[in-house]
């Protein structure tokens, strides 16, 4: 029997709550059929300083970026040694998807720091990092990335929903194979919170106590996003300069506000599911799994059709890393990784940027 092959994957995600590490481990029965599971977790909060510098990384000079870059490698670094040291283990390697700063695909560009070189030496450990670039090269939105992993690990899913900073959905089942991201959710519901001094809305509680705004859904339901066909994806700076200024004018009502993005990201996710596949069971993961009046809308909204199913903690939390390290396992295979159906490239491709030796369980 083969050796499983033992992987980390780093996830830090637009919501900017920390850093999410997964030790994984994945195995094949050389047919194309893959298992997998995680053998453990590390999940870090930025200091303040780190996590101001990459909020204001965007407008951020080239020389701040550059140090963003450095300590948002060694904080990585520090996550890696701690899962290794909790576990006793030595991965094969290390696929980061490191903090995005830029996404712009149709302008030719997508940036991720986390250099993966300073990140291999300081651990010692082969990295995987820069997924997304190739696929803009080919023409395609380099996002989302996801649903490459989700298409082998979750194929009994009609449907992996991650309710992260932004939504994104996958249908494994379907061919062709789609995947695209929905609408701003922790996003939005984050920035809400803040209004009132909180750094979430634990278990959706002020959105639940909350009341509609129809001003605001009708401009929200009105931007142009939601009817442009996929692929198509969302970055930090599409939510900054559209989604946030139409929030921001309902600022004194937080918990309306709170209450309404909900209702609308549960409209959208329907919208965008009941077109495509009538019925079956979602996978739900991301932070919004934990927000209860949010699951409450997604379920309404869908209906009796669909099963919404809610994980474990683990999994909710850890799901992104999971699947990047799958990711990262298979750019070191030299197997694809990105497909054309999802992202709109030319082609399916091998992404990835691989930096140290890898040396492969016989």
């Amino acid at each position: 029997m083969p050796k499983p092959y033992l992987m980390i994957g780093l996830m830090s995600g637009s919501s900017l709550d920390g850093l999410d590490a997964a030790l994984c481990s994945f195995e094949t029965d050389g047919t194309g059929h893959w298992s997998g599971q995680i053998l453990a977790t590390h999940s870090s909060s930025f200091p303040h300083s780190l996590e101001l510098s990459l909020r204001n990384a965007r407008t951020s000079s080239a020389l701040e970026l550059m140090e963003t870059d450095a300590a948002f490698v060694r904080f990585s670094a520090e996550a890696v040694q701690s899962l290794c040291n909790q576990t006793g283990i030595q991965p094969l390697a290390i696929a980061s998807h490191g903090h995005t700063v830029f996404h712009h695909p149709a302008a030719g560009y997508t940036t991720q720091i986390g250099n993966g070189g300073l990140l291999s030496g300081l651990t010692g450990l082969p990295v995987v990092s820069d997924f997304r670039t190739l696929d803009v090269g080919l023409g395609g939105q380099g996002a989302p990335l996801v649903p490459g992993a989700e298409k082998f690990l979750f194929a009994s899913y009609d449907a992996c929903l991650n309710l992260g900073g932004i939504c994104n959905i996958s249908f494994p089942k379907q061919s062709p194979f789609l995947g695209f991201d929905i609408a701003p959710c922790n996003q939005l519901l984050n920035l809400a919170a803040s209004w009132i001094g909180l750094a979430y809305d634990p278990e959706g509680r002020n959105a639940a106590q909350g009341q509609l705004i129809p001003e605001l859904m009708n401009e929200l339901e009105a931007l142009p996003y939601y009817r442009l066909p996929y692929p198509k994806s969302l970055g930090n700076e599409d939510v900054a300069r559209t989604w946030i200024p139409v929030c921001e004018k309902w600022r004194h009502r937080p918990q309306d506000v709170l209450h309404t993005v909900s209702i609308h990201a549960a409209r959208q996710i329907a919208r965008s599911v009941m077109p495509l596949v009538k019925n079956g069971k979602m996978l739900v993961t991301g932070g919004g799994a934990f927000h209860d009046f949010l699951i409450r809308m997604i379920r309404e909204e869908l209906g009796k059709e669909w099963t919404v199913e809610i994980p474990a903690p683990e999994l909710i939390s850890f799901k992104e890393a999971y699947c990047f390290a799958f990711l990262g396992l298979k750019r070191i295979l030299n197997e694809p990784n990105c497909f054309a159906e999802v992202t709109g490239a030319k082609t399916d491709s091998v992404c990835g940027a691989l930096y140290g030796t890898v040396k492969l369980p016989d």
